[in-house]
């Protein structure tokens, strides 16, 4: 099933991919709508099935204490056999990036991020499941204790979680609570820009490729562009892109576009403009797995 979505609902869906929210007033704030209508958006973008129920996925540097990291591990080749491997065998994955590649073999098809103490571990498991690809870290991080949670605050994670639902007024509901409650309680457990301290992080998996007006894409175009990006991607969002493993030869930008066509006709005036595209990936999904703690 695919759909068309308006710009307050593909700038919605951004703020649900970037995370960094707890409750719905606050992705609206994000997305420029108003607060009044974002709990309808969030129900319609459930129910067109271009996101999947929500998680309170675990923030595992928190809830553990101690040294942590977190990794990415990147797939250049399509082996669902191994994807299915890696699902299983990494006790710390949270997500995973998936991409259609075309005309380049430098844009991973898969990324795979996770939490691990230590590199030597997250090495093992890749070797012992068949991965090739040294993991890249993202991020380091460092908490002395492990968050204690009380036992009403671990029910409402686990609810988050067995219904899909953020809406305040539905988990109250729910839980027996006022949605005051709720949305406090939601606001100190989550991580986000004003609670460092949070210890799961709100994300839902989103199908990118059921959008029929929208394309997500990452584009290598030749070194000799570089003075005219601003010129070459009037109109669009985008930005440039410091890509793992860029040669001196391209530069990477990812860009939002208007649909199969809207990017055809981007890439013939690229063309025309003498900077023909070296390769694209475009944006399938964002797989939420949440893994390495049950509230």
């Amino acid at each position: 099933m695919s759909c068309s979505l308006d710009r307050g609902s593909i700038a919605l869906l951004r703020a649900i991919s970037h995370g960094g929210w707890a409750v719905p007033a606050d992705l609206a704030r994000l997305a420029c709508v108003s607060s009044e209508e974002i709990d309808a958006r969030l129900q319609a973008l459930r129910h067109s099935g271009v996101i999947g129920p929500f998680r309170a996925a675990p923030f595992l540097p928190a809830m553990h204490g101690g040294l942590w990291a977190r990794y990415v591990v990147r797939l250049y080749k399509l082996d669902l056999k191994l994807e299915e491997r890696l699902v299983g065998n990494l006790s710390g994955l949270e997500e995973s990036l998936h991409n259609a590649c075309f005309f380049t073999k430098r844009f991973p098809r898969t990324s795979f991020f996770c939490f691990s103490q230590t590199a030597e571990e997250l090495k093992l498991i890749l070797r012992e499941a068949g991965v090739e690809e040294e993991p890249l870290e993202v991020l380091s991080y460092n908490f002395p204790f492990s968050v204690v949670l009380s036992d009403e605050e671990r029910l409402l994670l686990r609810t988050v979680n067995s219904t899909g639902e953020v809406i305040p007024s539905l988990l109250a509901r729910q839980l027996e609570r006022e949605p005051s409650w709720v949305q406090a309680k939601l606001r100190r457990l989550i991580l986000h820009s004003d609670n460092p301290q949070g210890v799961a992080i709100l994300r839902a998996t989103i199908h990118w490729y059921r959008i029929d007006n929208f394309i997500h894409a990452h584009v290598l175009i030749p070194i000799e562009a570089k003075e005219r990006l601003s010129e070459l991607f009037k109109g669009l969002d985008w930005d440039e892109l410091s890509w793992p493993g860029e040669s001196s030869e391209t530069i990477a930008v990812e860009a939002d576009f208007r649909g199969w066509g809207h990017f055809a006709e981007w890439k013939s005036y690229l063309e025309l403009a003498g900077f023909p595209p070296a390769g694209f990936a475009l944006s399938a999904e964002e797989r939420i797995h949440a893994k390495g703690f049950e509230f």
